[in-house]
Order: C-alpha cells, then sequence, then structure tokens
C-alpha cells in the first residue's frame, strides 16, 4: 500500500487518527489525574479550633467515612471571603457526588454556603463558585451536620485541564503521524522541528510529571507577596513589577499558580531543545546532547526550579534563549536585524525581572555591540535593549503606580555588615554606635544577627520592618559606617562577606532549596488558600522525603544534588577548555550571563538561595556538551565577528575539525 499516496489522496486523515487517539485517552485522563476537589463550608467566625468527621459516597461506591484532620479544618479568612466569615476546605475524591460534614464545636454558628471546587482546573460551564443546595441541622449534642446531596459541576463536565490535554495531545500525535509517514506542508513543518522537539518532548514529561507532583508548582514568600500586590492593585518596586505582571498575565485568569509553571515547563522544554539543536549544527555528538536532556531530566535542582514561580525562573529562561542567539550568532559569523532585535529584548528583560538584571543585561548589551558588526544591527540591538527597559521603567511604571522600593530593600546589604559591624560594638566610634541604637537595639542586632542571611533582620515582627521610617534618609550614613567598619576590621569585614557568599562557591554551605515541607506541601502559608494538591500524592510524600534526605544526608550526596558550587566549578572548566578548543572570544559571551550572575551574587548576596545560580546550573551541562564541539573553522573573512558588516549565509560558514 502506498502510504503517501494514501495522504496525498485523504489530507486530514492523520488529523482524524490523531483526534481519535486524543479522545481515546481522555476518559483515562479524567478518571486517574488530578487532584482532590475541595468541599466548601463557610459560617460565622470562631475563635478556636474545630473537630469533625466527613461521609462521602463516589461514583459507582457506597458511603466512605473519615475523621477530618486538622489540615481539614484549617479556618481559611479574606481573599474574597466576607469579613466575619471562616470557611474550611476539605479534600475529597474528585467523583464524589454526595457528602455530610459533621462539626463540633460551632456553638451555634450557622452554616451560610457550601461550594464544590476542584483545583485541577477551571470547568467549562457551571460556576465552581456557585452555592450549593445544602441541608444542615444540629442534634441533641450540639454537633452540627451538614448534608450535601448532589455535588455541582459533576465528575464528568469538561474543564480546561481536558481541553488542553485533548489538544495538545492531538498536536503531538499528528505532528508524530505527519513526521512518519506524511507527505505534504504538515509533514515538512513536523519535520523540520523534530530537530528539537525530540529533546523537549522528554523534557515536557519530566518536569511535566514533576508539575503534577507538586500542582501548581513551587510557591515561596515572594511570589504570594507579589499575587498581594496583584489582589489589591498596588505595586511595590519591592519585588519586580515586571515580573509580578507577568504572574498577573498567566495566573491571573485561573486564579492559580499552575498556569505559570506549566508554561514554564514548556518553555524551557522547547528553548533548551532548540540549544541543543543548535549545538548539533555546531557538531557535538548526539549522545552529548542526549546526556544534557538526562541531567536535565533526572536534577531534581533544575527540576523543582523549572516549575518554581520565583522570579529567577523566567530569569532564567530569557537568559538561555540569549544562549540559543549567542550560539547561532557565533556559527553563522554575525547578527541578523531579526536575532539582534531578540537579543535587545532578551536584554530589557533580564533587566527588569531582577533587581541586579542591570548588572548582566549591561555586559550583555556592551559585549555584543563590541563583538559583532552592522550599524542597522547595532542599532536595533541598542533601541530595542535600552529602548524598552526605559519605557517600562519610566513612563509603564508611573502609569501604573508603582511605588519606589522602600528603604529595607535599598539598604538591606548595609543592615546585613551592620550586623557583623554590631558583634564588635566595643571598638565603634560613638557616632556609629549610636547610629545602629537608634534603627535597633544593640542587643537585637547581637541576638538576630546570622551572617549567612539578613532575613532574620528584615523579617516581619523585627523591628526595622515594623519601624521602616527609621531608614529613611539614612542611606549614605549606613554605608559610612559600614565603610570605617571594613577599613578598622577588614578580617570581621572579609569573613561575612564570605560567610553570606559561601553557597557560591563552597559545597557544604547552608543553602535555600525552597519550600518544601515533609508532608509533601511546596506552597508557603499563605492567606489565600494556596496549598499543594497534588495528583499523586503518596509518591509526592516519597519523593519530599528522598529530597529532604539528599539535603541533609552525606555531604558528598548533597553536593551532588543540590549544591550549585560543583555547577559552578564544571562550568568553568568546560569553558576554559571550550575556549581553547575553538579560539574565540565569542564562547566566553555565549555562556556570559552566568559568570555575570554569579559575579553579582558575589557582591549583591542577601541570602544563600538556590535559585540564585539556577543559570549556572543549568548551563553547566550545556558548556560540558559544548566542550566536545570541534573548532569551527569559517570561510573568509567575512565571516568572522567584527570585520563584517552583514552576517554572512550559514552556507559560508565550514563546520570542522581544526
Amino acid at each position: 500500500m502506498d502510504v503517501s499516496g494514501t495522504e496525498r489522496r485523504h489530507p486530514g486523515g492523520w488529523l482524524a487518527w490523531a483526534l481519535f487517539g486524543a479522545l481515546a485517552l481522555w476518559p483515562l485522563f479524567k478518571y486517574q489525574a488530578g487532584p482532590d476537589a475541595e468541599l466548601r463550608v463557610r459560617f460565622a467566625a470562631v475563635g478556636w479550633p474545630l473537630t469533625g468527621s466527613v461521609s462521602f459516597q463516589r461514583q459507582g461506591h457506597g458511603f466512605q467515612e473519615r475523621p477530618l484532620s486538622s489540615d481539614d479544618l484549617a479556618l481559611h479568612v479574606g481573599h474574597g471571603l466576607p469579613d466575619g466569615v471562616h470557611e474550611v476546605r476539605i479534600p475529597l475524591p474528585r467523583r464524589t457526588v454526595s457528602a455530610e460534614v459533621t462539626l463540633a464545636h460551632l456553638s451555634a454558628r450557622t452554616v451560610s454556603q457550601v461550594t464544590w471546587v476542584t483545583p485541577r482546573a477551571p470547568a467549562l460551564w457551571g460556576d465552581p463558585g456557585a452555592s450549593l443546595p445544602f441541608e444542615a441541622r444540629t442534634d441533641a449534642d450540639g454537633l452540627v451536620h451538614v448534608r450535601v446531596p448532589e455535588m455541582r459541576p459533576g465528575f464528568w463536565v469538561p474543564d480546561v485541564a481536558d481541553v488542553l490535554m485533548v489538544l495538545g495531545t492531538w498536536l503531538v500525535f499528528w505532528l508524530l503521524l505527519e513526521a512518519r509517514w506524511g507527505d505534504g506542508r504538515a509533514a515538512a513543518f513536523a519535520r523540520r522541528r523534530a530537530g528539537w522537539a525530540r529533546y523537549a518532548l522528554p523534557l515536557v514529561l519530566a518536569w511535566g510529571f514533576l508539575w503534577l507532583l507538586y500542582f501548581p508548582g513551587l510557591v515561596g514568600f515572594d511570589p504570594l507577596l507579589q499575587w498581594e500586590q496583584v489582589t489589591t492593585r498596588r505595586f511595590v518596586n519591592w519585588h519586580p513589577p515586571f515580573h509580578t505582571w507577568w504572574l498577573w498575565l498567566i495566573a491571573g485568569p485561573f486564579d492559580s499558580m499552575a498556569s505559570v509553571s506549566a508554561l514554564q515547563v514548556l518553555l524551557f522544554a522547547g528553548l533548551l531543545g532548540k540549544v541543543l539543536e543548535e549545538l548539533g549544527h555546531w557538531k557535538v555528538p548526539g549522545w552529548a546532547c542526549w546526556g544534557v536532556v538526562a541531567w536535565a531530566a533526572l536534577s531534581p535542582a533544575l527540576g523543582t526550579n523549572v516549575i518554581a514561580v520565583w522570579k529567577d525562573a523566567p530569569f532564567t529562561l530569557i537568559c538561555l534563549w540569549g544562549v540559543l542567539l549567542l550560539l547561532r550568532a557565533e556559527r553563522t559569523g554575525g547578527l541578523t536585524v531579526k536575532a539582534a532585535a531578540q537579543l535587545g529584548l532578551c536584554a530589557a528583560c533580564i533587566s527588569l525581572l531582577r533587581h541586579n538584571g542591570p548588572l548582566l543585561a549591561a555586559p550583555l548589551l556592551l559585549s555584543a555591540l563590541w563583538r559583532y558588526r552592522g550599524r542597522r544591527e547595532r542599532g536595533t540591538l541598542l533601541l530595542v535593549g535600552v529602548g524598552l527597559t526605559l519605557l517600562v521603567r519610566g513612563p509603564v511604571y508611573s502609569a501604573a503606580g508603582v511605588e519606589p522600593a522602600p528603604p529595607l530593600l535599598t539598604q538591606v546589604l548595609s543592615i546585613h555588615r551592620l550586623g557583623a559591624a554590631a558583634l564588635h560594638a566595643d571598638t565603634l566610634p560613638p557616632e556609629d554606635l549610636r547610629t545602629l541604637t537608634q534603627l535597633m537595639p544593640l542587643e537585637e542586632w547581637q541576638k538576630r544577627y546570622v551572617c549567612e542571611a539578613v532575613l532574620s533582620l528584615i523579617l516581619p515582627s523585627t523591628p526595622l520592618y515594623d519601624h521602616p521610617e527609621r531608614l529613611e534618609g539614612k542611606g549614605l550614613e549606613l554605608a559610612r559606617v559600614v565603610g570605617r567598619f571594613a577599613w578598622r576590621h577588614p578580617d570581621a569585614f572579609f569573613d561575612q562577606w564570605a560567610c553570606v557568599t559561601r553557597y557560591l562557591w563552597a559545597p557544604d554551605s547552608l543553602l535555600y532549596i525552597g519550600p518544601f515541607h515533609p508532608s509533601g506541601n511546596t506552597v508557603d502559608p499563605n492567606i489565600f488558600g494556596w496549598k499543594t494538591r497534588s495528583w499523586f500524592p503518596r509518591l509526592a510524600l516519597g519523593y519530599t522525603q528522598r529530597l529532604i534526605d539528599a539535603y541533609v544526608g552525606p555531604p558528598p550526596v548533597r553536593a551532588a544534588v543540590w549544591q550549585p558550587a560543583p555547577s559552578l566549578y564544571l562550568l568553568l572548566v568546560a569553558l576554559g577548555v571550550v575556549l581553547w578548543r575553538q579560539r574565540s572570544v565569542g564562547m566566553l559571551l555565549v555562556m556570559q550571563c552566568a559568570l555575570t550572575n554569579t559575579a553579582a551574587w558575589l557582591v549583591l548576596s542577601p541570602n544563600p538561595d538556590l535559585r540564585f545560580q539556577f543559570p549556572v546550573m543549568l548551563f553547566a551541562p550545556l558548556t560540558l556538551a559544548l566542550m566536545l564541539a570541534p573548532r569551527l573553522v569559517r570561510a573568509g573573512a567575512q565571516a568572522r565577528p567584527g570585520t563584517a558588516t552583514e552576517a554572512p549565509d550559514a552556507a559560508q560558514v565550514q563546520d570542522t575539525a581544526a
């Protein structure tokens, strides 16, 4: 049978077969995949803990009963709840059709509303926040029984997750069928993307499983503060508003950070696949590229940062995009106007996503302007990179009413060093000692100071947090105190610097790896009622315990799994080999974001956070693979960056071993 001829006669054949396969898998996905739903019960506020039980019936099963835990009966307040109202959120299987909740110690409080909410994704019809019909009664023992005869929306009502699953599976199946047996434009489209998609697909599966395991992802203290700004529409430059708006744009329609972490999984996998495809053009062996895929897929440090919604994830993603653009520019001999615009966009995003971003964006722009010729290309790079940054930080911030960063943030490094100075209070000049005690009693400085991190000095309930006005207008004064302390006690100043930056260069340092809890929860406490709703709770519990064991276990295991220092040294050694083999400073430019990021944290680090070194951990295996590339020998002087006004055609470049 002529398959290609059949395809020409039936151009929609593979499309139909792919749709049939996706729809065939949907019932299994619907039935098996997803976290528990929540039965939410509202009542007048109480000031004491509750106890109780719940009985429920799943579709096709008899009634089951279990006691309610303290987590089940956690009292939620705020975030859309009326004043004077508490809500408990009881997890139940998604296939539950009816339930009865028994609560003790309500003390004549009235149940006002019952709702049924599935955290998996919003349903396509029916209001998940609508009140359900219920019956409430109080028995002779004072127990309140709340019976819900029917859960709505029902289990089989399609939701957004179903649509995305069917469409995504349909697209993947269709492209696979077209790439293997198709003949036409769709087949050509699929085959053109096979180079990077084959690397991206395993990463999507690995990181996607991690996303389901820790649904909705890793949500730390910072993004929770940013989401509070979103809900109040009051934006403060404590955390970059550019990233806050990114969270708002992606998570807003779903009221869940799961959409942000899911998008990051797709973007990281696709972009890393594109970089590995580019390494193929550099003639890096295929086994080395697949080694990078295995490294990225199996590394807990990389996987958990991919599904984390803090600013360092999109920051690293943009840095990875820059690596792709610079690798391509080095191979082809220069930047095109389009590539220059993209690189300028990278620089602007890097500058806007983190407060220390300009320290990475400026070298990126300057080195690209020096390395690559062409007036149009340089003008485009400068216009997009600098112009977009100034536009956002100026008119856009002003229009959005962004408040400037508070002094507690702008002076955080001085505060940490003043904590070290407080330990030498008996040797400080009287005016410096007076400055310290005006901010906080000396015994508070000495009690709260920890050399590895500044958080204990500035967190809520600390004097500086409760009285930020004490820092107003004292930036230069504090800097002078720190300067005099460094001059009089250089050893103590150096020890403090070495202590707070130890996680960057030592394999055995204190390190914050994320909001991991032994219970499997990876969401910090918050007022929004967000918490981990794993699609595979037992696996999540076991895997989390393994991660914690690796963190507290033997130093070699901890260094291999979590510490960023080994990745840094691997990156430096591999980059040295690459520079020697390629005989080109351009390779230093390709990986410069990881290097300048490390240099910035060597100066500005306030805490030992693993996420700060996410670029280094991701770029290390890429640099190791690039180490195996033969030396590029370019044909003609026109192909050498720095001598051409136009980027040559790729055909002019010879990728041969020197």
